[in-house]
């Protein structure tokens, strides 16, 4: 694929995720704790600070908002007190509410946030590291804060499940990355396995993001590959 360059705009090196609204670009800066927004004319302004806790992933929610995830530092200084929550705030930074327990469990509901999605039934879907070796889980709950379930991939495949995004289809289900396997799982709204839409012999090779618009789902790898997709959702 190729294309005419209309705009450059660079970003800190910090940045973690971003997403674009009203034509502007709104940012996560880990290390400054902060959540920035940069308008079209390249002019940066605060939006909201998340001290004590890093911001990462970022995205827009349901109902027009921003949802972000927030950690207390990065997957190799994960300890047993570590813990993470979901902020959701408005695009000039009202925080609306925070998301980090769960009714009827008393362990940690989050320890190391990395993406967040909203599905259709404002379901929240997170992108949960666990350790410092990377192994992950996809946390869903309810916007009441009960936790749905939690999906640690596939005993059959060679290694740890390692997930780096998430996003939901048209229909409800949920797409997440597996960095490890070379993956995307495809799940169903109640968290049922469906089946592997991608792998190694895609060919896919370590993922690391996703973004899904229309039909085309487009999903980022290590070293700047970009692969782009035919994404049927009638096919799966």
């Amino acid at each position: 694929m190729t294309g005419r360059v209309i705009k450059e705009r660079r970003l800190p090196t910090d940045c973690a995720d971003f997403i674009i609204m009203e034509n502007d670009i709104i940012y996560t800066q880990f290390g400054n704790k902060k959540i920035r927004r940069m308008s079209f004319s390249g002019t940066v302004s605060d939006v909201i600070s998340t001290a004590p806790l890093h911001p990462y992933g970022i995205s827009t929610s349901r109902d027009g908002g921003i949802l972000v995830t927030l950690c207390d530092g990065f997957p190799k200084d994960i300890t047993t007190s570590s813990k993470g929550e979901i902020l959701q705030i408005t695009s000039t930074g009202g925080i609306t509410k925070r998301y980090g327990h769960t009714e009827g469990h008393t362990d940690r509901v989050l320890i190391n946030p990395r993406r967040v999605a909203q599905n259709l039934n404002m379901d929240l879907c997170v992108v949960d590291t666990i350790d410092k070796e990377y192994n992950s889980r996809l946390v869903v709950s309810s916007i009441k804060e009960y936790r749905k379930f939690s999906y640690i991939g596939q005993p059959s495949l060679k290694k740890m499940f390692s997930a780096d995004d998430v996003v939901c289809d048209h229909r409800g289900r949920i797409l997440v990355t597996d960095y490890y396997n070379h993956a995307v799982h495809l799940l169903s709204e109640d968290g049922h396995f469906l089946k592997l839409i991608l792998t190694e012999q895609s060919p896919l090779w370590r993922p690391r993001c996703l973004n899904l618009q229309g039909d085309t789902l487009w999903v980022g790898c290590e070293k700047g590959v970009v692969r782009v997709y035919k994404y049927n959702e009638n096919t799966f």
